[in-house]
């Protein structure tokens, strides 16, 4: 089904972790640079038909860890969160899923989005 994790903010090292878990189950990884927060969520995961920002990023953007992940089923992301445990990466507490209604969203407005539903839902 071609899924793709987008990882964000993630070390080399626990970058290297993810992508030796998630090989077996055939998951793509990408690592986002900061440089590539304007562009859409959609064109980051190759959605054929979105097209990339005109300009790079050049804020300061995020230095949470963030996955997001496309073409995902709720057993492969299951399968993610079990592989990147398994491995020493840990828990990642900012996840999300491309959708039709943020796939024209760029990496920061994401952040923005997940990050207040991560606030609400513990408390903060």
């Amino acid at each position: 089904m071609n899924e793709i994790a987008l990882f964000y903010n993630f070390s080399e090292e626990r970058m290297r972790k993810a992508k030796f878990a998630l090989l077996p189950l055939k998951i793509r990884t990408k690592a986002v640079s900061k440089s590539e927060y304007n562009h859409p969520l959609g064109y980051l995961a190759g959605i054929k038909e979105i097209e990339p920002a005109e300009t790079e990023f050049d804020g300061n953007g995020f230095d949470e860890e963030m996955i997001v992940m496309h073409n995902f089923t709720s057993k492969t992301v299951d399968g993610l969160i079990r592989a990147l445990n398994k491995c020493g990466v840990g828990r990642v507490p900012l996840k999300a899923v491309i959708t039709p209604t943020n796939k024209d969203w760029n990496s920061v407005q994401l952040y923005n989005a997940v990050k207040a539903d991560f606030n609400e839902m513990s408390g903060k």
